[in-house]
């Protein structure tokens, strides 16, 4: 009696399930694929309205310096194509071949870059990383540069 009652509350429930598959989508290809499409479509429009860009950063640094001397490393950030003038933070780490890092806060340069001068005391290979934090959205590209 129990595999009567198993079974027919198993058929039960696939019948159920696969009724829930049923409905406008159904009703003919053409409305259907339209539908959605149109759906997709006005997605789309919705982030772009709504201004969903990313944040983008222009590192720019020489590849190569000398030992002592100053280079300038500066990064133009944007979203859109718009220079964004108002990052809430764009700060730079610089590491060293050891792992050794040190943090430099850059401000805007009234133009159009956040912009530090550095100076390498000692030669090798560093990266340099502008963690940028701007209108809701964080980014950190990662350039190198030889000091020889």
């Amino acid at each position: 009696m129990k595999t009567v009652k198993f079974t027919f509350l198993s058929v039960l429930l696939v019948l159920l399930l696969g009724a829930c598959g049923t409905g406008e989508e159904e009703s003919t290809g053409a409305e259907s694929s339209g539908g959605q499409e149109n759906s997709h479509t006005e997605h789309g429009d919705m982030e772009s309205d709504k201004g969903v860009h990313p944040l983008e950063v222009d590192l720019q640094l020489p590849e190569t310096s000398g030992t002592g001397e100053e280079v300038t490393i500066r990064s133009i950030v944007t979203m859109n194509d718009e220079i964004v003038e108002d990052a809430d933070e764009v700060k730079y780490e610089i590491v060293n071949e050891a792992g050794e890092s040190e943090m430099i806060l850059a401000e805007f340069d009234g133009k159009e870059s956040y912009t530090i001068k550095k100076t390498f005391d000692e030669p090798g290979t560093y990266k340099v990383t502008p963690h940028t934090t701007a209108r809701g959205q964080h980014t950190m590209p990662t350039k190198e540069i030889t000091v020889e």
